[in-house]
């Protein structure tokens, strides 16, 4: 790697970390507003004020990456230019793209660092935030999808509650199969085990059952069995709203699982291909704003540059927001959706580099 290319990758981390810096101390200012209207009609300490603070924080930062990305590429080449530099690279044979490589490398290796570290730990953060917001609900009820299996925590009252666990179940019917219930009912223990089940509003009617009183030690065969419950089909598909806390690792087997459910879904898995190739495609971002900062003159009105560059960039997340719900509504592939997404900063930065090249 040339001297010019070590200084370009240090001095585009340089601005890429002063403009998260800047902006994610903004958007932690904006979401403690957001807390305290959350919190309004809750007593709530400072200390734990300031933990969920913390809590949302990786989320935060990981949701402006783009926009950081898009400010600092715009301010590293209005410093090039008002310094001269990037006319001296030019001079010296160095072609744009010459040039962008050491910044794209910059940008890919935040991007890298916040999937394989911020990722996991927002994933972990978002969970443990989510789950403090609906601790009333949870004592109620919880759900939980993993491994191919759905985990649900059923509490009637004081005196009567269950944990239910389910192989596979078919939303549109809500008819289930392989079951297997732990029930406790007035400080007795029993155990349940049937081949099929249905929901139906405030019970689960179960088949083919095999019924073990756990404090008589008695074991017995019935035909029908029914178990009260207090969650019903809107409960269980607003469980998988939690896909977005989950880390990237566990994208696969999580995917997996929700098609075992039949919970699965062009907006999950369109979500989780942009979560993975986001180093990628803020790179393509930068290439963007590169295509437009990059015919900046010294004598120009940067502010004006810095304005286009940002409206290109909130354009292409318009059209990637567009595109997304279209996908969704229409039950799109999400891997050609994705490429559609990919491809638009891409053409558009090569078609404003490929200009400057030939200025």
């Amino acid at each position: 790697m040339s001297k010019i290319n070590i200084y370009l990758f240090f001095l585009s981390m340089k601005f890429i970390l002063m403009n998260l810096l800047i902006i994610s101390t903004i958007a932690i200012f904006l979401n403690l507003i957001d807390l305290s209207r959350i919190f309004e009609t809750t007593q709530y300490s400072i200390t734990n004020f300031i933990y969920y603070s913390i809590l949302k924080l990786p989320t935060i930062l990981n949701e402006i990456l783009p926009f950081v990305i898009i400010l600092a590429i715009s301010f590293l080449f209005k410093n090039l230019i008002y310094n001269n530099e990037l006319i001296s690279m030019r001079n010296v044979g160095l072609s744009i793209f010459d040039i962008f490589i050491p910044i794209a490398l910059s940008v890919f290796t935040v991007g890298v660092f916040f999937l394989l570290i911020l990722n996991p730990i927002g994933a972990s953060f978002e969970s443990k935030f989510k789950k403090l917001i609906n601790k009333n609900n949870n004592n109620l009820y919880s759900i939980n999808i993993s491994n191919n299996e759905m985990w649900i925590k059923n509490k009637i009252n004081e005196n009567n509650s269950s944990f239910i666990n389910i192989k596979n179940i078919n939303l549109k019917n809500m008819h289930s199969r392989d079951i297997k219930i732990l029930n406790f009912e007035k400080n007795k223990g029993k155990f349940i085990q049937a081949k099929k089940g249905v929901f139906s509003d405030d019970k689960f009617i179960l088949s083919d059952v095999k019924y073990y009183d756990i404090q008589k030690e008695k074991f017995k065969n019935i035909e029908n069995y029914t178990l009260n419950i207090n969650f019903n089909k809107k409960s269980i598909l607003s469980s998988i709203e939690d896909y977005k806390a989950i880390p990237f690792y566990k994208y696969f087997t999580h995917t997996n699982t929700l098609k075992n459910f039949n919970l699965y879904s062009s907006e999950i898995g369109l979500f989780y291909l942009s979560e993975l190739l986001k180093p990628l495609f803020i790179v393509m971002l930068s290439f963007v704003v590169l295509g437009f900062s990059g015919k900046f003159k010294r004598n120009d009105n940067f502010f004006k540059i810095l304005a286009f560059s940002i409206f290109i960039g909130f354009l292409i997340f318009l059209i990637k927001e567009i595109i997304f719900k279209t996908a969704i509504t229409l039950d799109l592939n999400f891997y050609i959706s994705y490429f559609i997404i990919f491809m638009i900063p891409f053409s558009i930065g090569l078609y404003q580099v490929i200009r400057i090249e030939n200025d």
